[in-house]
């Protein structure tokens, strides 16, 4: 039998992830460095607070640089299969991981969705399993995170299914 074809998740999750870094940089960056550059202006020369200015943008812009560089090539890394055995997880843009869960260990599956996940229509599903989730950390840890996914309730259904 012919295992089922992979499946990535939706494209709208690229935009999920544009909209977090625009959260990020908003409230994590701007918040504070425009009126401590507002600030630097008004009492220092103009040469130290473009100076000033300058250490405190140039280091957000890279890492916006970056993080717009890698949200497309690490949405392109990831890759779900629902297999006939096992559900197979593989992602990562540097470092390449591929999860696999035998459904006759998983015990629990959780779905979830935040409020900017709900605006774009997408839900993740957290496939835990026996034994491994809670033995060291006394924390509830999903073996395999399905992320961005329209259909997310109907994907928990297929995986009850075959468990």
């Amino acid at each position: 039998m012919k295992p089922p074809e992979p499946f990535r998740p939706d494209p709208a999750l690229k935009s999920l992830y544009y909209a977090y870094l625009a959260i990020g940089i908003a409230v994590g960056g701007l918040s504070w460095m425009l009126p401590v550059a507002l600030a630097g202006f008004t009492m220092l020369p103009f040469e130290q607070a473009s100076l000033i200015t300058a250490c405190l943008f140039l280091p957000a812009l890279v890492i916006l640089l970056i993080t717009s560089w890698w949200i497309p090539r690490y949405y392109a890394s990831i890759s779900y299969q629902l297999g006939n055995q096992e559900i197979v997880i593989e992602r990562g843009v540097y470092w390449k991981h591929r999860h696999f869960v035998p459904y006759n260990r998983v015990t629990n599956i959780d779905l979830m969705q935040g409020p900017l996940s709900r605006a774009y229509g997408l839900g993740t599903v957290r496939v835990q399993t026996a034994g491994y989730s809670s033995a060291s950390s006394g924390t509830s840890h999903a073996e395999a995170v399905i992320l961005g996914v329209r259909n997310f309730e109907a994907l928990k259904d297929v995986i009850l299914t075959e468990v």
